[in-house]
């Protein structure tokens, strides 16, 4: 029987996937304040413009954060960021919530169901993302732990 190893990813390759994950959030920031100009997708209601100040500090904060983890991405500036955009992704979620910019009404299907659960999946997932960062942060850098 063969054992499961994980390799640990060097520091290159992790350093590539912050860059590109700051690419991606700055590509999904520049979509966000599109939508409504391309009128698409259609269920989606000019409410959402309440949600774009919260949205945009979203994006930012995760391109700031993988930017800053090419830099540095031990304990304890990862688990710090991590749990920081965990808690605005909280945020989003709850304001979404709130505002629902969503109308389904031109649909065969009424979906507000399914957006609502799914917010009210991100608001849980988020939230345990905050703990769990939380966790990482108060129980200090972990020496000597097995290869990821």
């Amino acid at each position: 029987r063969e054992e499961f190893t994980a390799r640990r990813v060097g520091p290159g390759a992790r350093r590539l996937g912050y860059v590109i994950a700051a690419g991606a959030n700055g590509v999904a920031l520049w979509v966000a304040h599109q939508l409504l100009a391309w009128e698409w997708p259609r269920f989606l209601t000019s409410d959402f413009e309440e949600l774009l100040p919260i949205l945009t500090m979203s994006f930012v904060t995760g391109i700031a954060a993988n930017l800053i983890y090419v830099w540095r991405d031990d304990w304890p500036i990862k688990p710090l960021g991590e749990m920081i955009t965990a808690a605005i992704g909280f945020a989003v979620a709850i304001r979404t919530s709130r505002v629902f910019p969503f109308d389904f009404t031109q649909y065969e299907t009424d979906w507000s169901w399914l957006a609502r659960l799914v917010i009210v999946i991100a608001i849980l997932a988020t939230a345990l993302g905050v703990v769990v960062h939380l966790v990482k942060l108060a129980s200090g850098p972990q020496q000597g732990r097995a290869a990821r």
